[in-house]
């Protein structure tokens, strides 16, 4: 796995959605935008679909 799996970009409005989508709770709130934990994602793209904004991309 990257060290970094996603990039979550100046799209998001924070939103939550891939908070509460992540089966590995591998994001976490943050100023902003969430923080992805690079070792917990799996990079399974659960978030990358849920996003309204198209905001998050899967670097795996």
């Amino acid at each position: 796995m990257p060290a970094d799996p996603l990039i979550i970009t100046d799209d998001c409005t924070a939103c939550g959605a891939c908070l509460l989508t992540c089966p590995e709770h591998a994001l976490r709130p943050a100023p902003g935008r969430p923080v992805v934990l690079a070792d917990r994602c799996t990079a399974c793209g659960e978030c990358v679909e849920i996003c309204p904004r198209d905001a998050i991309d899967l670097l795996a």
